[in-house]
C-alpha cells in the first residue's frame, strides 16, 4: 500500500512498496545545464531564461561562480566545445559529468539536448536512496504518451512537475522556459525509482 510522504500545495507525494516515488503535477520547463540558459543583461545571443531563475548575488544556484562568487562567463579564448556561447554564463545541473571541470559546459546535462526530469528538493531529502541519475517515467495522462528518462536536477520544494526542454519537446510542449510547458497541474504523472540507475546514467548524491 502506498504511503504519503508529504503534500506539496495540497497534492500528495506517494512512496510505493517497490520504492518508487510518484505524484501528479504540471510541466514547467527547466533549461538548466544548457549553455544558452543564462547571461548578463544585453548579451548576445539572448539567453533562453530570466537570470532571476538562476539565483541572485550571494546565492547563485543555477550558474557557475568564480572564486569571488561572481557569475562565470564562457570564454572566447576557450575551445568551442567547452564554451560554445562566449559571454553567456555556464549553467549547472545537480547531475554532473565528473570528467570535466566546473567551468566546462560539458560537465552539466544540457536541457536542450537531453530528456530529463527534476525532483523537488524536499522529496529528494525524504528518501535515503539516490535520486540523481535514477530511472524516471513521465506520463502525459491526456495523451497516454510516456517517457523513460533520468532525474538530473533538483527543483524548488514548493513545486511539483518539471522537466528539461528536450522532454518538453517530446511531449509536444513549447520548450521555452519563459513561456512554455503546461500549467495543467494534474496532466502529468511523474514516477521516480530512487536507487535504480537510468540507462547510460550512474547514481549520484
Amino acid at each position: 500500500m502506498s504511503e504519503v510522504l508529504m503534500k506539496i500545495g495540497g497534492v500528495p507525494v506517494y512512496l510505493d512498496p517497490d520504492g518508487s516515488v510518484h505524484f501528479v503535477g504540471e510541466f514547467t520547463i527547466d533549461c538548466d545545464g544548457c549553455p544558452m540558459a543564462y547571461g548578463p543583461d544585453g548579451c548576445l545571443p539572448e539567453p533562453y531564461d530570466y537570470l532571476a531563475n538562476a539565483g541572485y548575488p550571494g546565492n547563485w544556484w543555477g550558474i557557475v561562480t568564480d572564486e569571488y562568487g561572481n557569475p562565470y562567463e564562457q570564454k572566447e579564448s576557450d575551445p568551442r566545445e567547452r564554451a560554445p556561447y562566449p559571454g553567456l554564463y555556464v549553467s549547472t545541473t545537480a547531475y554532473v559529468n565528473p570528467g570535466y571541470d566546473k567551468y566546462d559546459v560539458r560537465r552539466y546535462v544540457d536541457s536542450e539536448k537531453v530528456k530529463f526530469c527534476v525532483i523537488p528538493s524536499n522529496v529528494r531529502m525524504s528518501v535515503h536512496s539516490k535520486f540523481l541519475g535514477c530511472r524516471t517515467v513521465i506520463t502525459d495522462q491526456l495523451t497516454g504518451k510516456t517517457l523513460e528518462c533520468a532525474c538530473c536536477d533538483i527543483g524548488p520544494a514548493d513545486h511539483l512537475g518539471e522537466g528539461s526542454m528536450a522532454a518538453g519537446v517530446y511531449f509536444g510542449l513549447d520548450p521555452s522556459p519563459k513561456y512554455g510547458g503546461s500549467s495543467d497541474d494534474d496532466r502529468f504523472h511523474y514516477r521516480f525509482f530512487p536507487g535504480v540507475p537510468a540507462p547510460a546514467f550512474e547514481l549520484q548524491g
